[in-house]
């Protein structure tokens, strides 16, 4: 108890710095990116056991818990991102495709930190670029925040006086769930070299689904 709540007084004091840099004009986006991943790396969830309720790209809400008896693929990220979602979202349609008939056992869930613009609508015209099989969610502010925190995640959203309006720094782990809804591990994207990740990925998913299928 004692190391989680260090580690969540850590988290509170990174993200604390990095706004006040923010505010100054001090980091850049991508900056920000490389902060908030180094602040909340090796934390985990704070809880990994909670259910979450969003509403998905068709408009109909669904909870995590919708998703028992698959392994589930978790991601963080938004629509106007410029690099790191739509990379990692293809390195997991890559992944699923390493899984062959296995893939129908695994769920990618993508939840948007920008629901003010990735309306249902917008995350599934954004979705059709990747596997058919990807579920977008989003919700209110409150309801994706509260997520997030779950799963420690930072997000910071930065003006930016451009056509974009804005962007949002984030950390970018990807987040592996077993059967059950639990959290089983996390990774950091590899930019150079995501093809280990993908194997580390892989084996753990092979392991999850053998496991399942002895109980």
């Amino acid at each position: 108890m004692n190391l989680f709540i260090n580690s969540r007084i850590h988290l509170i004091g990174s993200l604390i710095i990095i706004l006040s840099l923010v505010a100054a004009g001090i980091l850049s986006a991508a900056s920000v990116n490389k902060q908030a991943e180094s602040s909340s790396e090796n934390q985990g969830s704070k809880n990994n056991q909670e259910n979450f309720m969003l509403t998905n790209h068709m408009g109909s809400k669904v909870s995590l818990f919708d998703y028992k008896g698959k392994v589930v693929i978790l991601l963080f990220g938004y629509t106007h991102c410029p690099d790191i979602c739509p990379t990692q979202l293809a390195d997991m349609q890559r992944l699923l495709e390493k899984m062959g008939d296995k893939a129908n056992q695994v769920q990618v869930l993508f939840i948007t930190f920008d629901p003010e613009r990735d309306t249902p609508k917008v995350l599934k015209e954004f979705l059709t670029f990747f596997h058919p099989s990807f579920v977008g969610l989003t919700g209110t502010q409150e309801e994706i925040a509260a997520v997030a925190q779950q799963y420690n995640v930072i997000y910071i959203k930065r003006e930016v006086g451009s056509k974009a309006g804005y962007l949002i720094g984030h950390s970018s782990f990807v987040y592996l769930l077993d059967q059950q809804g639990h959290l089983y591990k996390w990774y950091k994207q590899n930019l150079e070299d995501s093809n280990s990740t993908l194997d580390k990925m892989a084996g753990d998913i092979q392991q999850l689904i053998m496991k399942g299928s002895r109980t």
